[in-house]
């Protein structure tokens, strides 16, 4: 297929990219990091909906999980089919989900380069918890053409991203609804704790009409996370060649807009 793209938005310098594709990659190495992941587990609501929607026609297919992470999708996904191959671009979280997983397939490997696949095409493809949303703004459609590329016809793509159309978007937690619990006391803290590091970041963000790049609170104000309305988001999977898009909200609910969750889910589908 043919795929024809439009102008998007000034890139990045290269200097700029390569900076924050190391600090987020070094991030995610980080001790603290991997520990907070080795120990998350639970699926979202949304990929509980959509994995219980999708696997009667998933079950025994062939599987793509990107971005393993501590392997928190990995046994829902093996419940689905056997035929699973795990990446992930830090070598720590590859090397420990390996060790939990001992009789599956999974490695080191970039979502903007999927060429270790060529020959066996996927069902299905998933880059969980908005994994896609550290790749740099450069190589976002190539990861996004590498999941395509990597399906068989007919196969799925599956991914969250951040919503830039989130109420509390782009907000410290004292600018949002004040709410008087314990747990939102401790948030407040722990950003005024960080709020030096959130300012050193903020000279790295971006704003314009295709997406922003934004610092928030994950991991001590480490990372600069990609947010983009569902709307480009679609725009930009059509440009890759995807087809039947959809969006779900945090409860699994199909949108057309949304401005209660902080990340939405999508699926697209391979002609």
């Amino acid at each position: 297929m043919l795929k024809l793209r439009k102008n998007k938005a000034p890139k990045l310098a290269a200097s700029q990219e390569k900076f924050l594709s190391s600090l987020h990659k070094n991030t995610f190495a980080r001790e603290d990091v991997v520990n907070h992941f080795r120990n998350f587990e639970p699926l979202f609501e949304t990929e509980r909906v959509l994995f219980a929607k999708l696997s009667p026609r998933l079950k025994d297919s062939k599987i793509l999980d990107i971005g393993v992470g501590g392997g928190r999708t990995t046994r829902h996904l093996l419940e689905i089919s056997s035929d699973y191959i795990g990446i992930d671009y830090v070598p720590q979280f590859a090397e420990e989900t390996a060790r939990k997983y001992p009789n599956t397939k999974i490695c080191c490997g970039d979502a903007t380069n999927l060429k270790d696949f060529d020959k066996d095409p996927f069902d299905f493809v998933l880059f969980s918890y908005n994994g896609i949303d550290y790749v740099p703004h450069s190589d976002r459609q190539v990861a996004l053409d590498e999941a395509y590329r990597v399906l068989k016809p007919g196969g799925i793509f599956m991914f969250s991203s951040h919503n830039r159309d989130y109420k509390y978007f782009n907000k410290l937690p004292w600018h949002r609804d004040i709410e008087y619990t314990v747990s939102f006391l401790r948030f407040c803290t722990y950003c005024l704790y960080h709020l030096p590091k959130h300012y050193e970041m903020k000279k790295y963000e971006i704003h314009n009409d295709d997406y922003a790049l934004v610092n928030d609170s994950d991991h001590r104000y480490s990372l600069l996370h990609y947010y983009i309305s569902i709307d480009k988001q679609v725009e930009h999977l059509n440009d890759a060649g995807f087809i039947n898009v959809e969006a779900y909200d945090k409860d699994g609910n199909l949108v057309e807009s949304d401005r209660s969750s902080h990340w939405i889910y999508y699926l697209a589908h391979k002609p």
